[in-house]
């Protein structure tokens, strides 16, 4: 049997009917677990751990990396990984995971439940059962298993807030779509890995993230932000005509700031150069976000300044699919 590292987190799926956090050791965790879903026992030899149990709001940047050198130590041990995560934080985990994570070889899948184990309806045990067959595959993909699909993590953003369907990927298709069977993309695993070097030792998130909307004004980036991430209109649009939008490009032109652009459209993505409005931000030195998820951009951005790096890093990151994101060039980037 394929032996699998489950690693708890916390969130909805281990959660006590009270709705507190279930404060359960390891061992009698995995013995919770086995009785509630036994069908586990019978699809992989499970070891469980606790790295954390909190809900997924409060994830940092500390956790997210101790996960991924957790998965990363235990390589040599396991065939797989599944990580139990909340919900609400999941798809900018999974982003900095697909990253970090790359070049793992073995597949690392994130699951969790929008109702706890303990209650009589749940999508939990599916979600589990299936995370855990996704897991024993030797897929060498970090994704989300969630309801129906697994998706690629640095392409999935969360949907809803009750559906069982809780995650898409709106600008890839699905690694797999599970029902009766388990139907694998056929390219599934099959992605160039291009994470530069020397990613990982830190995640930097002070990051000013902008939601514009018609009439709002603009302020100076705070003084302590290393870089801007903006939700566009559209293919990438801000009313450029708005002098204190101007100023506001020009101080983080001045100071050095990264400026990357994404949409808050969920399908199609960024393409300056489509409307005069974009072709002005560029000018600007703004850099095209294309079809990063506001997550994956958000993942990659704290990883270049982790690493130390300024505007010329961030705009290569942002030239490049450093881990299967989706591309302006085609769905799937090609090795």
């Amino acid at each position: 049997m394929r032996r699998i590292l489950l690693l708890h987190t916390g969130g909805t799926l281990g959660m006590a009917p009270s709705g507190e956090p279930a404060s359960l050791a390891p061992g009698k965790f995995l013995d919770h677990l086995l009785e509630q879903v036994p069908e586990l026992g019978q699809l992989a030899e499970l070891s469980v751990e606790v790295p954390f149990n909190q809900d997924s709001a409060c994830m940092e940047p500390p956790h997210i990396l101790t996960l991924a050198r957790r998965v990363r130590e235990a390589a040599v041990a396991f065939d797989g990984f599944v990580i139990i995560h909340g919900t609400d934080t999941m798809a900018f985990t999974a982003s900095v995971l697909g990253y970090l994570l790359a070049d793992l070889g073995k597949p690392v899948v994130l699951t969790g439940s929008q109702r706890p184990l303990a209650f009589v309806r749940s999508d939990a045990r599916s979600n589990l059962v299936n995370a855990v067959d996704l897991a024993c595959r030797a897929i060498p993909e970090v994704g989300i298993c969630f309801g129906t699909h697994w998706l690629r993590g640095v392409a999935a953003d969360k949907l809803s807030v009750s559906q069982f369907e809780a995650f898409q990927s709106p600008n890839l298709p699905p690694l797999a779509e599970i029902g009766a069977e388990i139907r694998l993309h056929p390219e599934a695993g099959q992605f160039p890995r291009q994470v530069p070097a020397g990613l990982g030792a830190e995640l930097d998130l002070t990051v000013r993230t902008v939601t514009p909307h018609p009439g709002m004004a603009w302020f100076p980036a705070p003084a302590g932000a290393r870089a801007v991430l903006i939700q566009a209109f559209g293919a990438g649009n801000l009313p450029m005509d708005r002098r204190d939008l101007q100023a506001f490009l020009e101080d983080c032109r001045q100071r050095r700031l990264p400026v990357v652009v994404t949409s808050q459209c969920p399908h199609g993505g960024v393409d300056l150069s489509a409307y005069e409005m974009g072709r002005k931000l560029e000018d600007l030195g703004a850099i095209s976000g294309g079809l990063h998820t506001r997550w994956a951009a958000l993942a990659k951005l704290g990883l270049v300044l982790g690493a130390g790096g300024g505007v010329a890093e961030a705009r290569e990151a942002f030239t490049a699919a450093w881990a299967g994101e989706p591309t302006p060039e085609g769905a799937w980037p090609q090795a």
